[in-house]
């Protein structure tokens, strides 16, 4: 199955004001919400019940494992009563992320789909409610694979 994207020219530029969250959990809505009003304001970043301070960071048991985070960079928040911790991460410079809005469902599987372009983002901030972002998390592992595929497929 294809799937055709619009594209305008002038959504070629990377949009650092657009404000992008991943979630844990799924929300039976599709448009917009209320974001700033409600989510933002309460993030914070994670600067008290420190473990265990080191030069370097701060060691995290998570996920039946130790994660060394540097200082300052887990952000927390609470979703609905849900504490959560998140991250920040900048999507590599030769890359940019989109997101895409289905304008009409196919009527089969094998019908191309056609979407259009909502909004493009340099920068993601995913939520786990249950351990503290790090390496291991797939969104760390894709954004990796992307400079890596860059890396093996480039020619000098």
């Amino acid at each position: 199955m294809a799937s055709n994207i619009k594209l305008n020219l002038s959504d070629q530029s990377c949009n650092a004001s657009s404000v992008i969250h991943y979630m844990p959990c799924k929300i039976n809505h599709d448009g917009a919400a209320n974001i700033t009003g409600f989510f933002s304001p309460y993030v914070e970043n994670k600067d008290t019940d420190i473990i265990n301070k080191a030069d370097s960071g701060i060691w995290y048991s998570c996920c039946a494992s130790l994660v060394m985070l540097p200082l300052f960079l887990v952000l927390e928040a609470s979703f609905r009563g849900y504490p959560l911790q998140g991250k920040k991460i900048k999507i590599p410079n030769d890359f940019k992320g989109i997101v895409v809005n289905e304008t009409k469902k196919p009527l089969t599987y094998m019908e191309p789909r056609n979407l259009d372009l909502k909004k493009n983002f340099c920068e993601i901030t995913y939520w786990n409610w249950d351990c503290f972002p790090n390496k291991n998390d797939l969104i760390h592992q894709s954004v990796d694979w992307l400079i890596l595929s860059k890396m093996i497929h480039e020619t000098d």
